[in-house]
């Protein structure tokens, strides 16, 4: 597939209004483009790079026809069938080559677009390898800072542990270690334990200052049945003597008691029947009524009552006879303990005896009443024993904490010392935590941006190594520069990932036009055999590869583009220089099949690209090579013609744009034919003109016409007066007859070519 066609070309830069002509040929496989500079070349290398990149033209409107007859226009591109395309132009010589030069150091200069895109992906990366180093290293330098400050946290709060515990072995070397491992312990109990409050760490302190104390006997205690006691004397109390009363006993208690005793003595061993208190002789009969009164029963109920009398009496000694262990025996914190539970028992010891006077005062009235029953008046009885029981039970659980302290002192000190410590670390966990948090903040700050440094210079090294792979080596450059230019003043050398370039052996700071065209052209024409283009199906595009190349350059650089494209599937050249163009033509014209009579059957074929005015702006046109330029050697014969033709046409011009161009071609034949006039005259147009033996006047007016219309190397915009072009015929006669009065042979050889191409064209 080939683009044979350009159909239409409206208001894309300099193309106004470009029809394909019907008299002009389609695009073969291989195409000249010659015209002067501004004439549109570069215009039409651009279209041919929005085909090869695929993007869609968005000026103007743009038509290409292939050879199988479809079409695509400028908004089609993107999504078209086109054929593989590679186009070299100016834009293509910016892409390719660019250098990097830091400070006065050589510059180091990088070839392809791809490797200068990598190169400045590289020096991106750099930079910001270089700002993630710095990012690092602060990060890292917070994290050092942050350690610092939890690890001197750590140091002091165990210094200050090891202080408060001073005494204990197990704490006689804490440290910071000491003190993280104790955080650890503590955040594994959940939930967390309670502080201690101000009175319990009082307490652990006294207890881690304990010295053992001598042991204290538990308490062993008989605990009256008050109970019993009052059931018994309640019931003694309901009793009463059966016997012969004797009424002035019975009413008389103290008599009765003071009678019964005095019975005693005149009984047994005492027996006698003479009245120990009177001395009068006892009558058997008042003593048999005496005894009647004072029988076994009365005796017996008397000894009953004296037993629980003497039974209760006991019981109230006993009691009164318990001795309490003195508080300051127990350890301070068993002391404390030990002092309530005392009371209590001392409370219902006094509760118990006066319950126990209640009883012996009741049998004591009975006994005085012993042939009358008596209610017992329980007023002020109260049966404590139960809290007397438990208050003694109390202190006799101390009293073993007591012996358990002293047997396990060591350890109690030790809990002591833990319980204290454990508070302490309580205490000062959210400092630590809160240190903890911004190491962790500051740790992972540095996991996050740690690695980036690494990850750029990877791809830095990657990148890197890619360019370095893509880099040819510097003798291959060498050899094909040196072939392209016909000399070997410019050399590479490898440095870093680019080249260092020398010329004539010195360091080359700055490369001249015709240089970075000369090696973006080696470059473009390497590509050509990538993986990416197929040379034998593809189209290539080359425009004004030879810019500012010497004569000799020049025919090194064509024949090394003839052999790296003469195998390429379609081809178009577009130049300026007729050297170069001249070249091309010989190419061309010894192609097989060019001298094939029908056009459409050569495979070479030549444009002319020609800037034209119309409506009082600049435009182009493509036509059909001037037969001139094909068939001569030299672009004079073109430019003779051009100046004769204007000189003698005959047709009316209504518009002074017809001339626009002429003082360019005018100028350029006038230097042309006067350098060769004149060889020996160095300078510009005016110091030939001097040496020329023509009319001082109408060398003027010609003078005149160049200097202000033309441009040595394109066509001027209308910047001047245009009156002064309505001479422009007048002008082109006087050149005429200028380059006639200097040389008629030449001047009757050029109008003899220029007349019969005129008659062969009609």
């Amino acid at each position: 597939m080939r683009i044979s066609r350009i159909t239409k070309i409206k208001d894309y830069r300099i193309f106004r209004d470009f029809t394909w002509p019907n008299e002009l040929p389609a695009f073969a496989q291989f195409n000249v483009i010659y015209g002067w500079n501004w004439s549109g070349k570069t215009t039409l290398s651009f279209l041919f790079a929005n085909l090869q990149e695929k993007r869609e033209t968005t000026e103007g409107q743009v038509e290409f026809e292939l050879d199988n007859g479809s079409k695509i226009t400028g908004s089609e591109i993107p999504v078209a069938n086109v054929p593989s395309i590679r186009v070299f132009n100016r834009n293509f010589v910016a892409k390719t080559i660019e250098s990097i030069q830091i400070n006065n150091v050589a510059p180091i200069y990088f070839i392809g677009e791809e490797n200068i895109e990598k190169q400045k992906e590289a020096e991106k990366l750099k930079i910001e390898l270089e700002k993630a180093r710095e990012d690092a290293n602060k990060t890292q330098a917070n994290k050092v800072k942050t350690e610092r400050e939890l690890d001197s946290y750590c140091i002091e709060k165990g210094r200050f542990i090891k202080e408060a515990l001073l005494g204990s072995p197990d704490h006689a070397n804490y440290d910071k270690r000491s003190f993280r491992e104790a955080i650890r312990k503590l955040k594994e109990i959940s939930p967390l334990p309670i502080r201690l409050s101000d009175g319990e760490k009082d307490r652990l302190r006294k207890k881690k200052e304990l010295q053992a104390k001598p042991d204290i006997s538990k308490l062993s205690i008989s605990i009256p049945d008050l109970g019993q006691l009052r059931t018994k004397t309640e019931d003694i109390l309901k009793r009463s003597v059966v016997s012969q009363v004797m009424d002035e006993l019975v009413n008389e208690p103290d008599v009765s008691n003071w009678v019964q005793k005095g019975l005693l003595l005149h009984k047994g061993d005492h027996q006698t029947d003479i009245c120990r208190f009177c001395g009068n002789v006892l009558s058997p009969d008042r003593l048999a009524k005496l005894e009647a009164h004072f029988n076994d029963t009365f005796s017996a109920f008397q000894r009953e009552i004296d037993e629980v009398i003497a039974k209760i009496v006991i019981k109230q000694r006993a009691l009164s006879d318990v001795i309490f262990p003195d508080e300051s025996r127990f350890y301070d914190h068993l002391a404390v303990e030990v002092s309530p539970c005392i009371e209590s028992a001392k409370k219902a010891i006094h509760s118990i005896v006066q319950s126990l006077d209640l009883l012996k005062n009741a049998l004591e009235r009975k006994k005085e009443h012993l042939f009358k029953q008596i209610i017992f008046d329980d007023s002020g009885f109260a049966d404590d024993t139960l809290d007397f029981s438990a208050a003694i039970d109390a202190i006799n659980v101390i009293i073993e904490k007591h012996s358990t302290t002293t047997n396990n002192l060591s350890s109690e000190i030790k809990n002591a010392y833990k319980a204290l410590e454990q508070d302490y670390v309580l205490e000062f966990l959210p400092g630590f935590e809160e240190l903890t948090n911004a190491l962790i903040t500051a740790e992972s700050a540095l996991a996050d941006i740690s690695g980036k440094p690494k990850e750029l210079e990877e791809k830095i090294t990657k990148i890197e190594r890619q360019i370095v792979e893509h880099r040819r080596p510097a003798d291959e450059l060498n050899l094909k520069l040196r072939s392209y230019l016909g000399h070997d003043e410019l050399r590479f050398e490898v440095k870093e990932t680019g080249y260092a370039l020398l010329r004539n052996g010195q360091a080359a700071f700055d490369l001249s036009e015709g240089e970075r065209t000369a090696i973006a052209f080696l470059y473009f024409l390497k590509s050509l055999k990538g993986k990416d283009f197929n040379l034998s199906n593809g189209i290539v595009v080359i425009d004004d590869p030879v810019s500012s190349l010497d004569a000799n350059s020049l025919f090194s650089a064509f024949g090394y583009m003839k052999e790296r494209t003469k195998g390429c599937h379609q081809l178009f050249i577009l130049t300026h220089n007729f050297a170069f163009f001249r070249q091309v033509k010989n190419w061309f014209h010894h192609l097989k099949g060019q001298k094939k009579e029908e056009i459409e059957k050569r495979p070479g074929r030549f444009y002319l690209l020609q800037a034209i005015f119309k409506d009082g702006a600049r435009s182009a046109k493509l036509l059909p090579i001037d037969p001139l330029l094909e068939e001569f050697e030299s672009e004079y014969h073109f430019l003779f013609k051009q100046v004769y033709l204007a000189a003698n046409n005959d047709g009316p011009v209504e518009e002074l744009e017809y001339y626009y161009g002429m003082p360019n071609t005018a100028r350029r034949l006038t230097e042309t034919f006067l350098s060769y006039r004149f060889p020996d005259c160095p300078g510009d147009l005016i110091n030939r003109f001097e040496r020329v033996d023509f009319d001082a006047a109408k060398k003027t007016r010609v003078l005149r016409l160049l200097n202000t219309y033309s441009h040595a190397s394109g066509i001027s915009e209308p910047e001047h007066d245009p009156s002064v072009l309505a001479e422009t015929k007048e002008v082109m006669k006087l050149i005429l007859e200028m380059i006639k009065s200097l040389d008629d042979k030449h001047y009757q050889g050029m109008i003899n070519v220029v007349t019969s191409q005129e008659e062969a064209e009609e």
